[in-house]
């Protein structure tokens, strides 16, 4: 028999990240892969950092929640959403019928593996794309509808840290009492067979029980902190994966962005560490130029993207790189959610005027309809602009040779560039916090209109549609748990991106404003 240990390191305890859905469904389309596909990480490596054992994890949580409740789909329901997971009825902007589980949060994907000789049964939950990049529709008073999500969005309210640490802490207490976690296994997944119940017994417990025994009281199971809702640490997963050198405080922090237009790019991540070999790294793009060959090689980088996101090897993000083809072959086409709330037409107006000449030789050229511009002419800037240098840093020479000597070695040039890449700003008012690593809770802060807080609460937010922002109105109950954002903390400063308001007036600050709904 293998040994259990490598069956399975439990825990994985670790959803680190962001990115792609039932387990490994036929070839479908762009939006059915982007919203449902596994990209093959339901897998029982993936169970050694990233993946969790779902049904376990799923009852130690409900049975560990501060708030009570009881045992059952609903309750299991209520715990996952206060970690910011949306559990939507209905899928939008996926341009076609995409149908979202009822059996767990969207992006949250669940699959069987039997590893091992016998083999060992196990249902296992690893992360897909729509966990941080389907965020909830808005109404036009700017509270979210989280009944329906809006693929391609982000969502600013997924808690990764809370998360991880609450499924630690419920397995911690959990197995305290073990007929007790099995007994609610059983009430919340009555299909459960004499099979799984052994394999949970006798691996899976006895293996979660030394594996937390490694991690002190208190703290999280990983060497970094994965932020707070709506930002990633994608560089810290990756240094846990590739095995290179980390930083004790790894603070690379990354905000969601909204996935509009991101076929004008020519290197990714927010620093543009990755681009295709042979190509110049920073060129301007046109519509013309995001030909199938170009938006394919983007494609194959955004494959590697699940190695620290879902705990694939390099050797198995590659072989997903058809499916990663068919994402991005969808998401050129896709828009963002239409700005739900008023728009003053003369505002905007005058605000389109301002954009072109302030905005635009870094964020790009629009044109078509007033009413619905599209990105027309991207010039892919990059450079310093002040703001926090703890991500552009965090991209080291170990990385580049962990991808150089991958299969990624013809697909992906990744290097350290130190500075920042300028983003697409479609979507940008469902994006809120801002900055690149989400440290400005409004566009007002952002544009310098009011001071920029030092600590504000983010997750399970609506938005302010004014100040176009994160926003707690009075008798507003947040969907998901609040936690505070520091901007005194490594990786947190709100300081940058001053320079550029410098020149506007307060009235040209506001119209700006009112024209960025409409992208």
């Amino acid at each position: 028999m293998s040994s259990p240990r490598k069956i399975i390191a439990v825990l994985g305890l670790a959803l680190l990240g962001s990115a792609c859905a039932p387990p490994s469904p036929p070839a479908g389309s762009g939006a059915e892969t982007f919203a449902r596909h596994d990209f093959g990480a339901i897998n029982v490596q993936a169970l050694n950092t990233v993946a969790v054992p779902w049904k376990l994890t799923a009852a130690a949580l409900v049975l560990d929640d501060p708030a009570g409740g009881g045992v059952d789909r609903a309750h299991l329901r209520r715990r996952m959403t206060s970690f910011g997971f949306l559990w939507p009825e209905r899928l939008e902007g996926a341009g076609e019928a995409v149908q979202p589980s009822a059996e767990h949060p969207l992006g949250l994907n669940v699959g069987t593996v039997t590893p091992g000789l016998p083999p060992v049964k196990i249902s296992v939950a690893n992360l897909g794309c729509a966990a941080c990049h389907a965020g909830p529709v808005y109404a036009a008073d700017g509270a979210p509808l989280t009944q329906a999500a809006w693929l391609g969005s982000p969502n600013t309210s997924i808690d990764l840290e809370a998360y991880t640490r609450a499924v630690t802490q419920a397995l911690r207490s959990g197995l305290r009492d073990e007929p007790r976690l099995m007994a609610a296994v059983e009430t919340l997944f009555p299909d459960t067979d004499a099979w799984e119940r052994a394999s949970l017994r006798w691996a899976v417990i006895p293996l979660a029980k030394r594996r937390l025994q490694t991690i002190p009281d208190g703290a999280g199971p990983l060497p970094f902190s994965n932020g707070s809702p709506g930002v990633t640490n994608g560089v810290a997963a990756l240094k846990l994966q590739g095995r290179t050198a980390r930083d004790a405080m790894e603070a690379g922090f990354t905000s969601v962005p909204d996935l509009a237009d991101r076929g004008f790019r020519t290197a990714l991540l927010q620093d543009g560490a990755y681009a295709p070999p042979g190509r110049p790294r920073w060129r301007p793009m046109t519509r013309d130029d995001i030909t199938p060959a170009h938006r394919d090689r983007l494609a194959d980088m955004v494959s590697f993207f699940t190695v620290p996101s879902m705990g694939q090897t390099p050797k198995g993000a590659h072989a997903q790189i058809p499916a990663a083809r068919r994402t991005f072959a969808w998401l050129a086409e896709r828009r963002p959610q239409a700005f739900p709330g008023p728009i003053d037409a003369g505002l905007a107006a005058r605000g389109a005027a301002t954009y072109a000449r302030t905005c635009a030789s870094c964020h790009g050229e629009y044109d078509g309809p007033p009413e619905h511009p599209r990105l027309a002419r991207f010039p892919n800037w990059r450079g310093r602009i002040g703001t926090d240098p703890a991500r552009a840093e965090a991209f080291t020479p170990a990385l580049s040779r962990y991808v150089a000597d991958s299969p990624y070695r013809t697909v992906i040039d990744a290097r350290r560039t130190g500075e920042y890449a300028a983003p697409p700003l479609a979507g940008l008012w469902s994006s809120a916090p801002y900055l690149h690593n989400g440290s400005v809770p409004t566009l007002a802060q952002l544009m310098l209109l009011e001071p920029r807080a030092e600590r504000f609460a983010v997750g399970g937010h609506a938005l302010d549609f004014k100040t176009v922002g994160v926003a707690y109105p009075a008798g507003y109950s947040a969907w998901s748990r609040p936690a505070v954002y520091d901007t005194r903390l490594p990786g947190r400063s709100n300081r940058g991106h001053e320079a550029q308001f410098g020149g506007l007036s307060p009235e040209d600050r506001w119209a700006l404003i009112e024209y960025l709904k409409r992208l």
